[in-house]
């Protein structure tokens, strides 16, 4: 998605996050467009979560990995970062892990796992979505509901 996003200048800057919490999670994308290519990115977005339910490669996994594990260590660059690493580990998992288990955990997931999840929470699945600003050329939801989801015949 990256290279599509850079290659057609469909956004000014976006970002990917992530927050777990204890028995459920939340994970999006965040996109600042210009107001005339805002149904190209969505095109873009949307197109990529659901290419991870049916064509992701090991190699793509392999580096998301170590982007993850680079990320994880690269925001423990000061004591509030990690006293608030400490307190969502607690929240989440009643204890503190250590970074080798982190990593060992990080290390365990496999394509088919990419796959596996990406078919439960984004394949045919109802999504939210909030815009503010010029957002004339956003598709409606019903757009981005239809693409949830790939036609294989």
């Amino acid at each position: 998605m990256a290279g599509e996003i850079a290659e057609f200048d469909l956004a000014h800057s976006y970002t990917t996050f992530n927050t777990c919490y204890k028995d459920t999670g939340l994970f999006g994308i965040y996109l600042v467009c210009p107001d005339n290519k805002l149904e190209d990115a969505m095109w873009y977005t949307t197109n990529n979560l659901v290419r991870l339910c049916h064509n992701v490669t090991d190699e793509e996994v392999e580096r998301a990995k170590t982007q993850l594990k680079a990320s994880m260590l690269m925001q423990l660059d000061s004591f509030s970062n990690i006293a608030e690493d400490i307190g969502r580990q607690m929240l989440t998992y009643g204890r503190r892990m250590s970074s080798a288990e982190t990593f060992a955990r990080i290390d365990a997931i496999t394509t088919a796992d990419i796959k596996k999840t990406a078919n439960k929470v984004v394949n045919d699945e109802d999504h939210a979505l909030a815009a503010i600003g010029p957002i004339f050329e956003l598709p409606d939801y019903n757009w981005i509901r239809r693409r949830s989801y790939w036609h294989r015949y």
